[in-house]
């Protein structure tokens, strides 16, 4: 999946963007190369798993679908309520991947990371993301 999304990226800023050269680097160069080298990293994962003994893991359909489902209620939930509701909504909605999510442990972390998240991203580098927005 890492091959297939690097290669992806790569490929599509390769396509839709200027790639310039080193010295006057273009808008797609820095996508270009990241997809490239999450490709990399995807072959360099995979190639030891084909030679590892034990029996193989199957694929999880639940765990993939939550953590899928829970970056998008983020993103849908960041514009309208702000950065603290999306954390708290996507650490719930992930705590869905593994049977039996619990309370006092998400709450906990939903809070820890959301004042890791405003003190680094609003406080520390100043990006312009609202930690609750009220009008909806």
């Amino acid at each position: 999946m890492m091959i297939a999304v690097g290669l992806w990226f790569m490929n599509h800023a390769m396509e839709s963007y200027s790639i310039g050269t080193l010295r006057r680097m273009g808008p797609g160069f820095f996508p270009a190369v990241l997809g490239g080298l999450i490709a990399v990293f995807g072959v360099l994962i995979a190639l030891p798993a084909f030679f590892r003994e034990g029996d193989p893991l199957g694929f999880e359909g639940r765990p993939f679908l939550m953590v899928c489902l829970s970056i998008g209620v983020f993103a849908f939930v960041l514009e309208r309520l702000g950065m603290v509701p999306a954390i708290f909504a996507l650490v719930f909605c992930a705590a869905f991947a593994k049977p039996g999510p619990n309370l006092i442990e998400n709450l906990g972390l939903s809070v820890f990371l959301a004042v890791a998240a405003v003190a680094v991203f609003i406080w520390g580098l100043g990006i312009p993301i609202q930690a609750f927005r009220w009008n909806i």
